[in-house]
């Protein structure tokens, strides 16, 4: 899923970061060639990497033994954040939360949603390229977006798989009220129907004023 903020790392580059965010104690070269399977070369190299860009802090490991002891990295506190394990954990318990106060759940993550989208949406963006920029903004935030003339069809979503299934109504909700809020606080007379929820795929039909239908 696609929580994490952009952090311009390789995907080596990245999975090596996790390594350090997910270790308690500071890991050598060796360690992390073991672990992630890789020559110490690499590691070394993506290691320094990490150091240059300010993600991760080099020192000297403390001496356990005779010999020179090895330098170990550790991952600094102003690294990007790789894991979306507690970002969704948090998503699930305030979830529940909504879900605990009854029939109205469904209705404030709506509500919720259209907030959102109105503060995501760009009033200077013509109305030509509305659509285009909400793709492009769905897009951003992990969602695979097909986009067929005024139709956008999602063939990945983050949070499916991600969540519990219970969950899930109240995510499509919150999605929902986006595409309202988004389209309502843009230019242009769009708007979009309900989404069509499928066991794979999810589809959102982009709606123009007939003839004889006020915008």
């Amino acid at each position: 899923m696609a929580l994490t903020r952009q952090h311009g790392l390789g995907p080596t580059c990245a999975r090596v970061l996790t390594l350090l965010q997910g270790s308690v104690e500071p890991v050598s070269v060796v360690q992390v060639a073991t672990e992630l399977d890789m020559h110490k070369n690499s590691a070394r190299f993506h290691l320094d990497g990490l150091v240059e860009s300010g993600y991760a802090d080099r020192v000297v490991a403390t001496p356990h033994a005779p010999g020179r002891p090895p330098l170990v990295y550790a991952a600094t506190s102003t690294s990007p954040t790789m894991s979306n394990i507690h970002l969704l954990e948090l998503i699930g318990v305030l979830l529940d939360e909504v879900q605990s106060r009854g029939a109205d759940a469904e209705a404030d993550c709506l509500q919720a949603g259209r907030r959102w989208g109105a503060r995501m949406a760009e009033p200077d963006t013509s109305a030509e390229r509305v659509p285009e920029e909400l793709a492009e903004h769905l897009t951003q935030r992990g969602f695979g977006v097909q986009r067929d003339a005024d139709d956008l069809r999602f063939i990945r979503c983050p949070f499916r798989g991600a969540l519990a299934p219970e969950a899930m109504p109240l995510v499509c909700a919150i999605h929902q009220g986006l595409l309202d809020g988004y389209l309502d606080a843009s230019t242009g007379d769009l708007s979009v129907g309900p989404l069509q929820i499928g066991p794979v795929e999810c589809l959102a039909r982009l709606r123009r004023p007939t003839p004889d239908e006020p915008a």
